[in-house]
């Protein structure tokens, strides 16, 4: 078999790494769709809670009372916070994305299967 070179291991490597960091971006928004659907069922609830009821909230392992506006302006802090977490994460997903094309058309021509990248 012919000897792989320097510079085509490294695209190698550069291309797993970007892979990787795809996953673990993919794994970041799974996280935070799942918190912000949370929050919105939480805030819907809410919402049809009246205001004098009381409200409570987990607070590492107990329980407390607190105003309902206050943990509707909590929950509303974190999902605006969540949001723009997402935002950033998803132009960080486009980035690698395509880092990733422009690798995957190099590691193609180097390898001699530049009309096979190009129909995937």
């Amino acid at each position: 078999m012919a000897e792989v070179s320097e510079a085509l291991r490294a695209d190698i490597r550069r291309y797993q790494d970007l892979v990787e960091k795809l996953r673990l971006i993919a794994t970041n928004r799974q996280q935070i769709q799942m918190q912000l659907a949370e929050i919105n069922e939480a805030l819907r609830e809410l919402g049809s809670v009246d205001d004098s009821a009381p409200v409570y909230k987990v607070a590492g392992s107990i329980i407390i009372a607190k105003k309902k506006g206050d943990v509707v302006n909590e929950l509303n802090t974190l999902k605006e916070s969540l949001e723009i977490r997402m935002k950033s994460l998803e132009k960080q997903e486009e980035l690698l994305k395509d880092q990733l094309k422009e690798l995957e058309k190099k590691l193609a021509k180097k390898l001699g299967g530049g009309s096979q990248a190009e129909a995937g």
